[in-house]
Parts: structure tokens; C-alpha cells; sequence
């Protein structure tokens, strides 16, 4: 634990998140998908799947600006950020969150997500978990999304990796997979960016 704790402080891009006021320091990895990919644009709103502890919605929320709008979504609860932010607590999977993301907001610009399933330490099953939770997401995107609309997904690279790459390419106009530096080098993460929703 000690070892663990030294490496996280050690880590140059915790010690930016803590000194810049960001939840985690996964907050870098939006922000170099933005600058890459230019995911969210001004009064978009954006759903914010998997939000826990909040740094996505945190960077969301600043791209999006004074008219935008984040409504983050998890099973563990999110302190509030700004009245720009709407937290609903509950699962992906239940069959009512697309109508609850609705009674907020109509019109789904983005649909970002860093969420990733609970690990047994077992590789086959948890690359497994992986994939379903990317196409419970996938389908939430799906349903809530407006047309040209925009998403973002973590994913794992494993031997599901091109079957989901190939799913989103079914709802999206133009497809990348990128790993941002922010990611930690020995992590099998990847993030599939759709652009310009079908």
C-alpha cells in the first residue's frame, strides 16, 4: 500500500490534477481527446457515463461553457459541481435511463464515457465485463444521441477490441481509436472516439 501510494505521488499527472483542482487525474485524458478530436463544442450538452469521482463532467463542463450542460450518470454518488450539472444515480443498464437523461434534456450533443466494470483480476473475464458495459453504452448512445452528435468510450485491448470498433463504426460517420499520454503506460485502455452520429 505504501509502495502504491509513492507511485501515485510520484505520478506528474496527479500532482497536476490535485494542484489544478480536478477530481482524478483522468481529467487529462478528456482534455487530450478534446484537443484531438474536438468532441464537445460550446452549449453542447453532454451525458457522462460511469461519472464517479466527477473530473470528466469537471473538463466537460468547461469546454461545454456557460450554456452547456452535464448530466453524469453512476451507481456511486457525485458531489455536486455547478448548477450546470445534473447527477443521476443509478446503473447503466436500467432500462429506464434513457428516459430519465430525457427529462433533463431533449437534445444529447455528446456521450462520454470512462467507466469500467469492477475487476476480478481473472483477464478473460474481466476483458469480458469490458466489452458488455462498451455496448450497454454504445446502446444508451444510440437511443439518447442526437443525429451529428458525438461520443466517447473507453475500451480494452483484447480480443473484443475490433468486434466493438466495428459496432460503433455501424453508428458513426467517422471512427478513431486513440491512447491518450495521460493513460497509464502499462494499462491495456484505449478510447474509441465516434464523430457525427448516423
Amino acid at each position: 500500500m505504501k509502495n502504491y501510494v509513492e507511485k501515485r505521488k510520484a505520478d506528474v499527472f496527479y500532482r497536476k490534477a490535485k494542484a489544478e483542482n480536478y477530481r482524478a487525474r483522468s481529467a487529462y485524458k478528456l482534455i487530450e481527446l478534446q484537443e484531438k478530436f474536438h468532441i464537445i463544442k460550446k452549449s453542447d450538452v453532454i451525458v457522462d457515463c460511469g461519472a464517479a469521482p466527477g473530473s470528466w463532467s469537471q473538463v466537460a463542463l468547461e469546454f461545454a461553457g456557460s450554456d452547456g450542460l452535464v448530466i453524469g450518470i453512476d451507481v456511486l454518488p457525485v458531489a455536486k459541481l455547478t448548477n450546470r450539472f445534473t447527477f443521476i444515480q443509478g446503473d447503466l443498464t436500467d432500462e429506464e435511463m434513457p428516459k430519465k437523461i430525457i427529462s433533463v434534456s431533449k437534445s444529447i450533443d455528446v456521450v462520454i464515457s470512462d467507466a469500467a466494470p469492477e475487476f476480478s483480476g481473472i483477464k478473460t473475464l474481466d476483458m469480458g465485463k469490458a466489452h458488455d458495459l462498451n455496448l450497454v453504452v454504445l446502446d444508451l448512445a444510440k437511443k439518447i444521441l442526437k443525429k451529428g452528435g458525438n461520443f466517447v468510450c473507453k475500451t480494452f485491448q483484447s480480443s473484443e477490441f475490433q468486434r466493438f470498433v466495428r459496432e460503433v463504426k455501424k453508428v458513426f460517420a467517422q471512427v478513431y481509436t486513440f491512447k491518450p499520454q495521460s493513460s497509464q503506460k502499462n494499462s491495456p485502455e484505449t478510447y474509441v472516439i465516434g464523430l457525427r452520429k448516423k
